[in-house]
């Protein structure tokens, strides 16, 4: 998930500051409501959608657009790409501050709840619920449970204030190649294994087997994975052995020369994996798509598979991919946002939207999909990656968690570079995160 500046959550804070509280965010318009209006649209005439999406997969959200559009929307949709997440967020929260919002834009759980807190969120369940507008409990059964319930936000009444929109789960990448080298014919299951593994790579290749992408939702994804938690309720768990675990494995791999870091905001964990450098890389599944043109030459030697897990009986891992809000703008404007939503997230729109981009399809009929089957019967990776959906976990949506992110990667940080011990650094982080969840 992308990195947003800490500047960012201060500029968030003064809007927060400055946002009037005489309408809360529980008490919210109805669908048909207009009593809502509290900012302006950037656009009278359409309902804007800031997105990130960029040269083919921006081109296929354009057709999908259009044809919504088709249907005679309230106002059309009108996508603007306007770069990452974080600078959507940004854009956001200037926006917000002078009163004058799209109708919906795409961002990460700790984005929205700022965006709550501030007034601006819309809650959705109004939309879902309405008879001929909504969902049928039926189409709700087909999601997974856990691209729904991660946009329901416990601290405000447990409404919906997002919708699923592109999804992933954090995955492991691994280069048969490397691994023969050590002498093994699959990759390992469990993290005793992983660590062995490396251990192995390394005496036996002289290799390090993996570079270390610091990365939150990553390092999340690792404490799931060995029975963990990083929240209970709106206090962090920072301070609990599978927490601690999962640092000294970062530890460990370093100081026995297994792991390196890769330089922050690069790609060079997929480039070393590439060039036999290393074995194992740990992405969401939607760079499944690069790693395969990066190996296009030898597409057989590689693989990737559900991350290691303490417990293989019962495995969990990290739930990546952005939601879409909908703001509080104009009764127009915002039932044709939730009818883009709705579209977007159809059985076939779906898997159109898989099949193009790399991103999972977020409904379990598409396992039926013939389209789907096909597409799995060539790259059965991504069947792979769809399965975890069923046990895939996402980052917390509690307010001040988009601080929290920065300090654990901090907190990672500190133990690669030797300036503190897997226990020092999760108790900072505890600490800290504590206050931060505190004040947010």
């Amino acid at each position: 998930m992308v990195r947003v500046s800490l500047a960012c959550a201060a500029v968030l804070a003064l809007v927060v500051s400055c946002t009037p509280r005489d309408v809360p965010a529980q008490d919210s318009a109805t669908p048909s409501s207009s009593t809502a209006k509290t900012f302006k649209p950037i656009d009278p005439t359409s309902a804007v959608c800031w997105d990130r999406n960029t040269l083919e997969t921006a081109k296929l959200l354009d057709s999908i657009a259009t044809e919504y559009n088709a249907t005679q929307p309230p106002v059309p949709i009108k996508l603007e790409y306007l770069g990452n997440y974080g600078d959507i967020f940004r854009k956001v929260s200037l926006s917000i501050q002078a009163r004058e919002l799209p109708a919906t834009a795409v961002g990460y759980e700790p984005m929205t709840s700022e965006y709550i807190v501030a007034g601006a969120a819309l809650p959705l369940d109004d939309y879902i619920a309405d008879p001929s507008a909504g969902l049928k409990a039926d189409e709700l059964a087909d999601f997974y449970p856990s691209v729904l319930e991660t946009n329901k936000f416990p601290q405000f009444e447990n409404r919906m204030y997002s919708f699923p929109f592109c999804k992933s789960v954090l995955m492991m990448y691994y280069n048969k190649r490397v691994l023969r080298e050590a002498g093994f014919d699959a990759p390992p299951q469990t993290w005793d294994e992983f660590l062995a593994q490396c251990r192995a790579i390394k005496s036996k290749t002289g290799k390090q087997a993996y570079a270390i992408n610091v990365d939150c939702s990553t390092i999340e994804g690792f404490i799931y994975s060995m029975g963990g938690e990083v929240v209970n309720g709106s206090v962090s768990t920072f301070d609990q052995p599978n927490v601690l675990a999962a640092f000294k494995l970062f530890d460990t791999l370093v100081k026995e020369g297994l792991a390196y870091q890769a330089p922050p905001g690069t790609y060079d964990d997929r480039e070393a994996f590439a060039h036999d450098r290393t074995a194992f890389f740990f992405r969401p599944s939607s760079h499944r798509p690069d790693a395969a043109a990066l190996m296009a030459a030898t597409p057989d030697d590689w693989g990737m598979t559900r991350i290691p897990q303490s417990d293989p009986n019962n495995p969990r891992t990290a739930l990546y991919g952005p939601n879409i809000c909908v703001f509080r703008t104009t009764d127009a404007h915002q039932k044709a946002a939730w009818g883009f939503i709705k579209h977007f997230t159809s059985p076939k729109v779906s898997v159109r939207w898989a099949i193009a981009t790399g991103y999972l399809p977020i409904r379990k009929s598409a396992a039926n999909d013939p389209d789907m089957q096909a597409f799995w019967e060539k790259w059965p990776q991504d069947r792979a990656a769809f399965d975890c959906l069923a046990f895939g976990k996402s980052q917390p949506n509690v307010v001040g968690w988009q601080q929290v992110r920065t300090l654990v990667e901090r907190a990672l940080t500190a133990v690669i570079s030797g300036l503190k011990t897997p226990e020092q650094a999760t108790a900072d982080l505890k600490k800290e995160a504590d206050k931060a969840l505190a004040a947010g």
